[in-house]
C-alpha cells in the first residue's frame, strides 16, 4: 500500500476497523447552487445509507416521503418504502451527455439526481478506504501550500467499472494524516465543472473518523480555488456505523 494513503488510513481509524464496517447510515442537511437542479425534496435534510463492499445507496423518503432512491452499482431506480418499483433506469450516466444533456443544464428529474447524489454519498462517506480498492491506482505527488499549511497530495486514478466523478482526482492531506480537501470534474454536471471539497470538522463515530463539514467550490487554473459560489453544502448531523 502507498506509503502516505496507510497514513491517512489509520488517522481516520484504521483499515481493519474500516474493513469491519458493512453500512454507514448519515442524517444531514445538503444545500448551495447544485441542488436546485434536484428533483423532488431537493435532499435538504436527507438520510442516506451506503454499503461498504458495493457500490450501493439508499435516499430514504427521496423524492417524496415514502419513498426511496436507491443506487446499485450504476443503475437507479425509486420504489415504495416497501420495495415495489415505481420508475428506473439502468444506464443512467450516458443521459448527461450529447443531445439528452441539455436538459441536464437546468433540471433534473428524480431517477438523475437519484444517480448523482447515490455515486457522490457512496464515494464521499467510504473515504479513505475507498482508495484501497482494486481496481484504483494512487501515487503521490508533490505536496501543496495553501493557507500558510503543507498538505500532501495523493493522485487517485479510477477505474472505468466504479462511479464516481471522474477518472482521476486529488486528495490533500494535512500533517495529521486527514483529508482536507478532494479536487475532480464533477462530470455529470458537465466537463467544465471542476471542484473542490473541502472536508472540516472531523468527528469520530464508533473509532471511525468522518469530517461532517463539507463545501464544494469552483477551481480554477492553477489548482486556486474561488470562494464562491458554493456548489454544494453538505453537513453530517449524525452518522451510525453497522459492522
Amino acid at each position: 500500500m502507498n506509503e502516505l494513503l496507510d497514513e491517512v488510513l489509520t488517522a481516520h481509524g484504521g483499515v481493519e476497523r474500516w474493513q469491519s464496517v458493512s453500512a454507514i447510515t448519515a442524517r444531514g442537511r445538503l444545500s448551495g447552487l447544485l441542488p436546485q437542479r434536484f428533483a423532488g425534496n431537493k435532499l435538504a435534510k436527507f438520510t442516506v445509507e451506503v454499503q461498504v463492499a458495493d457500490q450501493h445507496t439508499v435516499l430514504h423518503d427521496f423524492p417524496r416521503v415514502g419513498e426511496r432512491a436507491v443506487f446499485d452499482k450504476g443503475v437507479v431506480r425509486i420504489e415504495t418504502r416497501d420495495g415495489e418499483q415505481l420508475d428506473g433506469r439502468a444506464d443512467p450516466r450516458p443521459e448527461f451527455f450529447g443531445m439528452s444533456g441539455i436538459r441536464r443544464n437546468f433540471h433534473w428529474d428524480a431517477l438523475d439526481t437519484a444517480y448523482f447524489a447515490g455515486y457522490a454519498f457512496w464515494n464521499y462517506l467510504n473515504a479513505p478506504l475507498l482508495l484501497a480498492r482494486d481496481g484504483i491506482t494512487v501515487t503521490e505527488a508533490e505536496p501543496w501550500q495553501e493557507a500558510g499549511q503543507r498538505w500532501r497530495r495523493l493522485e487517485a486514478k479510477f477505474s472505468p467499472g466504479l462511479d464516481t466523478h471522474c477518472p482521476q482526482q486529488t486528495f490533500y492531506v494535512d500533517n495529521g494524516g486527514l483529508i482536507r480537501r478532494h479536487d475532480f470534474v464533477a462530470e455529470p454536471v458537465g466537463s467544465w465543472a471542476k471542484a473542490a471539497l473541502y472536508c472540516d470538522q472531523h468527528r469520530q463515530f464508533d473509532g471511525l473518523t468522518v469530517p461532517t463539514r463539507r463545501r464544494v467550490l469552483p477551481r480554477v487554473p492553477g489548482g486556486r480555488v474561488l470562494s464562491r459560489p458554493t456548489l454544494l453544502a453538505l453537513d453530517f448531523e449524525d452518522i451510525e456505523i453497522k459492522r
